[in-house]
């Protein structure tokens, strides 16, 4: 049980009104820390998919049609580029300042570390440069 802050009533904790004064009860909300790790183990699994998507681009692009390589190259670029949003979205929802000069100070450092260190993430900016050429090379061939 939690108590109004105007009135000091108790109110139950689903309440959204205090039903001694009217006045509104401030909802607590939890935030949630969004992991790096979880990203990288992320990052892992985006790369394996990305890379059948890739593989059936090409051999649809060689083999079968040119624009279905086209758009399935394209489909493997954008999951490739997941695990670098995910970690956009984590920096974003731990930074706890809103100095932008900051954030994207800290914002480029992880991405380097990540680079550097996560076997993950250097490998889906390979993906990411494959695909882009694959997709540049069907698109002049359609």
């Amino acid at each position: 049980m939690k108590y109004c802050s105007k009135c000091g009533k108790e109110i139950i904790d689903e309440a959204v009104i205090c039903p001694g004064c009217g006045c509104a009860v401030k909802q607590e909300t939890v935030k949630k820390e969004v992991s790096y790790d979880d990203c990288v183990k992320n990052a892992s699994t985006t790369n394996i998919i990305a890379g059948i998507i890739l593989a059936v681009g090409v051999l649809c692009g060689l083999f079968v049609s040119v624009l279905v390589g086209c758009v399935l190259c394209l489909v493997a670029e954008l999951v490739v580029l997941g695990p670098n949003s995910k970690v956009q979205k984590a920096l974003k929802a731990n930074v706890k300042t809103t100095d932008k000069k900051e954030f994207k100070s800290i914002a480029k450092q992880i991405s380097k570390d990540l680079k550097s260190e996560s076997a993950a993430y250097k490998f889906s900016f390979i993906l990411a440069y494959i695909s882009l050429a694959c997709v540049i090379v069907f698109a002049v061939l359609i």
